[in-house]
């Protein structure tokens, strides 16, 4: 038998490797996780959460993007419970020390009606809503399958108008490829260089905070969960590019003039489009304005959600 061609023999080896190194990556369980403490049952799943603030008060779920977790709202965590808010964070399917199922199942209507049942479980009724980039687009979700339910949403950077996965979701859905793909992609070694390229300044980007976005990258089915999620359908029977005109509460629009990912006139657009949106765009900031302009973005949330 003729060996492979060298070219050949490195992509195979490339392609097996994360068949034997992923179990050694994530070898951690969800309550592993730093600060982890909480999980409120939903249907089969026990997702994580936390819960600040007085119970009495108005109800504010925060909701992360791609690859977070509850860490990612430290600050705006503090900030609204000095704001006399209840602060809950819940943790997406698939992420953070959240369930991680080998299924499809990863579907912003899947991902909304979990955390609607979560909310449901916690006892809480109404409430604001605060999401980043994916976790925008679902609360955009939540907005159309309970609009009784919202009362404000502050958007910042939000995935709005992408109709479907991806073009590299195509890779992920492919045996050995996509686990590959997603074992490279999510290597904890790069967290700081994503990032980093996903902002204009970096002050904030510390060694802990890097550890802290890359901790739920060591827990068992991280890698697994992506290629699912790429298998699964964008939105559901509510697509969110759609019907974003039917979505009613007042919302507010946070956007980094220098956003890569979502482009500034996304937001111009999608202030056109909702009934009553208004967009606060900050100069030199990238995807990450929560993180880059804590402080404006904290007063701007605060003030937003105090309004009459």
């Amino acid at each position: 038998m003729n060996p492979l061609p060298p070219f050949a023999a490195v992509s195979m080896a490339a392609l097996l490797a994360p068949i034997a190194l992923t179990p050694l990556r994530e070898r951690l369980n969800p309550a592993d996780l730093p600060g982890v403490q909480r999980f409120v049952r939903v249907g089969e799943y026990d997702l994580h959460y936390t819960d600040e603030g007085p119970r009495d008060a108005p109800t504010v779920l925060l909701i992360h993007g791609f690859a977070a977790w509850a860490f990612a709202w430290r600050a705006q965590r503090t900030a609204l419970v000095d704001a006399r808010r209840r602060v809950v964070t819940i943790d997406l399917l698939g992420y953070g020390a959240s369930p991680r199922p080998a299924a499809p199942v990863y579907s912003t209507h899947d991902q909304a009606l979990l955390l609607l049942r979560a909310l449901d479980a916690l006892g809480i009724g109404t409430f604001d809503l605060v999401g980043h980039s994916f976790g925008g687009r679902v609360a955009f979700q939540i907005a159309l399958l309970a609009p009784e339910r919202v009362r404000r949403i502050v958007a910042i950077c939000p995935e709005a108008f992408t109709v479907g996965r991806p073009p590299i979701a195509a890779l992920a859905r492919l045996p050995l490829i996509g686990q590959a793909l997603s074992y490279y992609i999510l290597a904890p070694s790069l967290v700081g260089v994503g990032l980093r390229s996903l902002s204009k300044r970096d002050d904030w980007l510390t060694d802990e905070v890097i550890a802290g976005y890359a901790a739920p990258l060591y827990v068992r089915g991280t890698a697994a969960a992506q290629v699912w999620q790429a298998r699964s359908p964008k939105d559901g029977a509510l697509p969110v590019p759609a019907n974003l005109a039917l979505i009613r509460p007042p919302t507010l629009l946070l956007w980094g003039d220098g956003d890569t990912v979502f482009s500034v006139d996304e937001g111009r657009r999608l202030e056109r489009i909702l009934p009553d949106a208004r967009l606060i765009v900050y100069d030199r900031t990238g995807h990450l304005p929560y993180e880059e302009r804590t402080a404006d973005v904290n007063a701007a949330i605060v003030g937003f959600l105090s309004r009459e």
